[in-house]
């Protein structure tokens, strides 16, 4: 019998996810997105939904969430009817980044970077060498991220987007004050708060892996690519392999850091920067949850499923390392397509440009993020692009890889005009959305995939 699993992820995910379970035996799904709960109130949906399980405790075998927001309500959801889930404190520990600095300094110091909340810093600079990065404790956005030269610059952000940082993250609290089990002061005072931290050089990859019952397990390390001269992603590449020395040292670091920020029965991904010639590195930031932009990069090359794992995890099944039965390559780039200056979207792929791509390129995987008749500021971007697809391009070379990504981009016909299509949405609404969701120039954190 197959086992039923509540699935709370971004309405951008749906396809993926239903391909990933089509004709799968062990899992049947029920979709709910995060649009939908922001749009039903957060409060609201969590409630009613933890009474309907408890009432119906067969109703659900498992509980997961895809992103940070799906996260947090999986977590609210699972811990409050008994399933298996990230435990909501592993949230809070991670999601609030200058709560996971302080846990990550006791416990591996040496891969800690420099940092201090912005108004500690404000009282004594010589906590950090300018210049450095400042970013909003509460992860997710990257609205106020910023490479600071002076301390008169921080003070002006302080000043000018504070109140929009306490916006943005409303969903956040909302869903943790359904309960006092989970009000955290250390995170109440600081969610809303800037986090100053030394600019960290190097490799810069992500680590992705779960947590089954206190066992750290490693997917492998995906590094990261730019266009030239910005901080957006070109492409992102699996594996990356680094000496086994450092692995080794990586491996380590994190097996100890998992515990203590209270990961168990939990997918989770850090991204780090690495010194590969000395074989060090130091932390960018840690998640709770699937790398989800990575499911499918992952699962061309190890013929391994995350997603599926993530259902074996949260139903109390150890994951099996069992490759599919379709070819898997040697390498796959997950590229991401941007545009460097806002427009009106006139063009997306249509169905039969997408039949095309599947006909040719089978081991392919296109998402669209966008919609036509919309700006591209609409949607969730950084502050230098606007990011509109996501392609999963595997192979054998990096020649293979590339030309078939060019021909694919060429298949797709994306059209833009540079005239702008009028915003007409409330600005109240933005508070019922978290950032990505919202209309009209919310930005998503560009150091950090999906």
């Amino acid at each position: 019998m197959k086992k039923h699993i509540l699935f709370l992820c971004d309405a951008s995910d749906i396809d993926v996810v239903e391909q990933s379970f089509a004709g799968n035996e062990a899992y049947e799904l029920t979709i709910e997105t995060s649009e939908k709960i922001l749009q039903f109130g957060v409060r609201s949906y969590l409630d009613q939904t933890i009474e309907r399980i408890r009432n119906n405790p067969d109703m659900y075998d498992g509980i997961v969430g895809t992103h940070d927001s799906s996260a947090v309500f999986a977590a609210i959801i699972a811990e409050a009817t008994g399933h298996r889930f990230a435990p909501v404190n592993a949230i809070i520990n991670c999601q609030n980044k200058f709560m996971c600095r302080r846990i990550q300094k006791a416990v591996i110091p040496m891969h800690t970077p420099a940092y201090a909340i912005a108004l500690d810093y404000l009282r004594d600079p010589s906590r950090l060498a300018t210049p450095f990065f400042i970013k909003p404790v509460r992860a997710n956005i990257s609205f106020g991220t910023h490479k600071i030269e002076d301390p008169r610059e921080l003070e002006y952000y302080i000043a000018t987007e504070s109140s929009d940082i306490a916006r943005f993250n409303r969903y956040y609290t909302d869903a943790l004050f359904t309960s006092a089990n989970y009000y955290t002061a250390m995170n109440v005072a600081t969610c809303n708060s800037f986090l100053c931290e030394e600019l960290i050089e190097g490799t810069q990859v992500t680590v992705d892996g779960y947590v089954f019952e206190g066992e750290v397990c490693f997917f492998g390390f995906t590094r990261a690519f730019y266009h030239p001269d910005t901080n957006s992603f070109h492409y992102h590449e699996f594996p990356h392999r680094f000496s086994q020395g450092l692995r080794e040292k990586i491996e380590t670091a994190l097996t100890r850091l998992m515990p203590a920020l209270g990961i168990d029965n939990s997918f989770f991904n850090v991204e780090l920067r690495a010194d590969e010639a000395a074989e060090s590195f130091k932390i960018i930031e840690v998640n709770c949850r699937i790398a989800f932009q990575f499911a499918k990069t992952i699962e061309s090359v190890t013929g391994m499923n995350p997603l599926h794992m993530l259902c074996d995890v949260a139903t109390g099944t150890r994951p099996e390392k069992r490759k599919k039965s379709r070819r898997t390559y040697t390498r796959c780039y997950n590229f991401e397509l941007h545009h460097f200056s806002d427009a009106l979207i006139l063009e997306t792929p249509t169905q039969i440009a997408y039949a095309e791509i599947r006909m040719k390129y089978p081991e392919i995987n296109v998402r669209n993020l966008i919609h036509e008749n919309a700006n591209l500021s609409d949607f969730k971007h950084n502050p230098q692009s606007y990011r509109y697809g996501v392609i999963d391009v595997p192979g054998d070379s990096r020649g293979e890889i590339m030309d078939k990504y060019n021909d694919v981009v060429s298949m797709l016909g994306y059209k833009f005009s540079d005239r702008l299509e009028p915003r007409t949405e409330q600005a109240d609404d933005s508070m019922k959305k978290p950032p990505g969701l919202v209309k009209g120039g919310i930005y998503e954190l560009e150091s950090q995939p999906e």
